[in-house]
């Protein structure tokens, strides 16, 4: 089995400053708007792309909880649709990959 306590180590800091960010972003999202409908009309766009990174980074905290979950099962690295070893390179360009090139 391999040792993956660097990796451990890079995945739940990241999973932290990902969390940090989110809720800073749903906090954004709860302050009242402007009362002017024009700067309400702006910030409604703001808000726009704002919950759409809220979504991207709300996937990646589920993608970073998930491999967690896999380095404790002893299944980290392999293909989740054929069975084989994702290749290392992939793995450290996308820690949470879970299908190899081949299947990816």
């Amino acid at each position: 089995m391999t040792n993956y306590t660097k990796l451990r180590t890079e995945l739940e800091a990241q999973l932290s400053d990902l969390v940090a960010r989110a809720e800073g972003i749903d906090n954004d999202l709860r302050k009242p708007g402007d009362e002017d409908w024009e700067e309400r009309a702006a910030e409604s766009e703001g808000d726009e792309v704002l919950a759409s990174v809220a979504d991207l980074a709300i996937k990646e905290i589920e993608q970073i909880k998930h491999a967690l979950h896999e380095i404790d099962e002893g299944t980290y690295g392999k293909c989740t649709r054929c069975g084989n070893q994702i290749p290392q390179e992939r793995l450290e360009v996308v820690p949470y990959a879970t299908t190899c090139t081949g299947c990816g």
